[in-house]
């Protein structure tokens, strides 16, 4: 009976720390490289990489299955590469939690690195 009642939290736990890691490195990664550079097509991205941030979660999530479905090309790679589709798996919900959270971590590292100065870059 106990451990019915903790199996729910130590999953959300174990998720929500993957997810924030990936969240927090390819923030980072993105975001120091986008700080500094400019090129062609750099608010369309920037635009895609923030829609999680202004889309419902119902928006989002159906996105998701229509990208990541076995009906999909990339859901058929995965499926093939893996041997097992993603949909519904503990590793859904990573890439879900980590997508939503993405936005939040990139833009406040992107403006982080673009408030600090090239000179003191430079030395």
């Amino acid at each position: 009976m106990l451990t019915d009642f903790w199996t729910p939290i130590k999953l959300s736990i174990e998720i929500s720390l993957v997810a924030g890691t990936m969240a927090i490195i390819l923030g980072i990664l993105i975001g120091k490289f986008m700080a500094k550079r400019r090129f062609r097509g750099k608010l369309i991205l920037e635009t895609v990489m923030l829609l999680p941030l202004v889309l419902p979660p119902t928006v989002v999530g159906f996105l998701l299955i229509m990208i990541f479905g076995r009906n999909s090309i990339v859901g058929q790679g995965i499926e093939w590469f893996f041997g097992q589709p993603i949909m519904f798996t503990w590793w859904a919900a990573v890439l879900a939690s980590a997508i939503v959270a993405f936005p939040l971590m990139y833009q406040t590292v992107k403006t982080g690195f673009e408030g600090v100065d090239e000179d003191i870059e430079n030395a």
